[in-house]
């Protein structure tokens, strides 16, 4: 019997490290990206260009033969868009005039880089 409860024991105290090795984890990883596209959106809209992680190709990419400028420029207004989206939904704005205002700052960039030659 003593057994069984040091095994109880074991198990829950296994289970409760797992679960907050999980919830650490998941923490930082989302911490990390939320900082990403705030350092993004502070990048683009300071230079108006793209980050330079965004204008790198992947390493397969990169392995198999130098990506086309096309390629590239698609990649970055995939990205942007994905922070656009990001930010119509983001809950970390004092109130909805600063989601409106900074919405229509990246908007606006979104509109440059699609109707001109990228920069």
């Amino acid at each position: 019997m003593d057994l069984l409860v040091l095994f109880f024991v074991a198990s829950i105290i296994g289970a409760a490290t797992v679960a907050w090795v999980i919830y650490w984890t998941t923490n930082r990883a989302s911490a990390s990206a939320i900082t990403q596209y705030f350092k993004a959106s502070e990048h683009i809209l300071e230079t108006g260009k793209p980050p330079p992680d965004w204008l790198v190709a992947p390493v397969w990419k990169r392995l198999l033969g130098k990506p086309s400028g096309t390629e590239t420029e698609t990649r970055a207004l995939d990205r942007l868009e994905e922070l656009i989206r990001f930010f119509e939904h983001c809950s970390f704005y004092e109130d909805e005039f600063a989601r409106e205002e900074h919405l229509a700052q990246l908007e606006s960039v979104r509109q440059a880089w699609q109707s001109v030659k990228f920069p």
